[in-house]
């Protein structure tokens, strides 16, 4: 929260109270209220974020047309206070590791990939705009140590993936896959095509063969 925004003074008062003032709340900080004067258009959680602005009055919502809302989708009771609280860690539907941090600046609807805090412990600065974290025994709620690798760029990310699988499939990591029979073998034995596709060119063959044969084919079927 900016301090153009805000003005931030201990009350040494009891209980949890809202303001007759527009703008002006009561929250919990360690062991003291803290008084804070949050502007309309920032969220009043405190996580410092801008609110849009009502396009119509909700009065069940508290929403007047024209007016920023108050708070932005589930910060209104997050945290702790939510119904549905599980400590702050969760897993979302990609299977990652999630952490409750309103604040962090990649976080999505409160919460966090917990791989990209640590990694951007180890780093000491946040993650370069473009990097991404790989884990890898591929396991992504795995976090421990040593399982994570920070990318520089999606392109490199995917060279440590397609490297990985071919690893653990052959036995060689720099070996590639033919589309065509689905088999790894060594790059020299392979045809490397302008778009960067390898292949064995027998298999190319046999494929075009044997599609050209199952057209005629149904070319012949269809007029009888």
């Amino acid at each position: 929260m900016n301090a153009h925004n805000a003005q931030i003074k201990a009350l040494p008062v009891d209980g949890f109270i809202l303001s007759a003032s527009i703008g002006k709340s009561l929250f919990l900080c360690g062991n003291e209220k803290i008084m804070s004067e949050i502007v309309y258009g920032y969220c009043h959680c405190g996580c410092g974020k801008i609110t849009s602005v009502a396009p119509k009055t909700i009065t069940r919502k508290g929403y007047k047309k024209g007016v920023p809302v108050k708070y932005l989708p589930g910060h209104s009771s997050c945290g702790e206070k939510h119904s549905n609280w599980k400590g702050g860690k969760r897993i979302d539907t990609f299977g990652y590791v999630q952490l409750w941090d309103p604040k962090h600046s990649r976080s999505s609807n409160t919460y966090v990939r917990e791989h990209i805090v640590l990694a951007e412990k180890a780093l000491g600065k946040p993650l370069p705009e473009g990097a991404q974290v790989h884990h890898v025994n591929q396991k992504k709620a795995d976090n421990g140590g040593g399982n994570i690798v920070i990318c520089q760029d999606d392109a490199y990310h995917k060279l440590i993936e397609k490297r990985a699988r071919a690893l653990q499939a052959c036995g060689h990591a720099t070996w590639l896959k033919c589309p065509f029979c689905k088999q790894y073998d060594n790059p020299t034995k392979m045809f490397l095509n302008a778009k960067g596709y390898a292949y064995h060119r027998k298999c190319s063959a046999d494929y075009r063969r044997n599609l050209t044969r199952n057209k005629s084919r149904f070319i012949q079927e269809s007029m009888q």
